[in-house]
């Protein structure tokens, strides 16, 4: 094996092996997202057990800390020169991503409050910004 092919291999375990963190970090907090989203939507947050509550407050400060070591890994990455712009493109929706998810996180207080405005605006930049996160994920598995 060659050096560009063991970088290329090295760059492909690293988004394949980030992915699947995404994925497990994602899958772990989607379902307490909601139940904040619908607390919220409701003007319900003070009626969540104040202990799930404290839970929810650690685990998105957990995942945001998470997609923030991946976040270095990417901008640390040699990247292939077949993927460099694709991978710059990844970089910078993921680290919007990372942003959003840290507002969202700060968002969350321990008085058991949300600043809906943030919360509502790291939502929107989280969805656009893992939306393009997606798409350079897939134009770097057709290339």
């Amino acid at each position: 094996m060659n050096q560009t092919q063991k970088k290329a291999m090295i760059y492909g375990n690293l988004i394949n092996n980030s992915v699947q963190i995404i994925q497990d970090e994602q899958d772990k907090l989607n379902p307490e997202f909601d139940k904040l989203r619908r607390a919220l939507d409701r003007d319900q947050v003070e009626k969540i057990d104040s202990v799930e509550y404290t839970k929810i407050m650690h685990d998105f400060k957990h995942g945001t800390e998470a997609y923030a070591d991946i976040l270095s890994k990417f901008e640390k990455a040699k990247a292939p020169a077949r993927f460099m712009g694709t991978h710059m493109s990844l970089v910078s929706s993921f680290k919007k991503y990372v942003d959003a998810c840290q507002e969202m996180t700060d968002s969350i207080n321990e008085d058991q409050t949300i600043d809906r405005k943030k919360f509502n605006e790291a939502e929107q930049v989280q969805d656009e910004n893992m939306d393009k996160f997606s798409k350079y994920i897939q134009k770097m598995t057709q290339i």
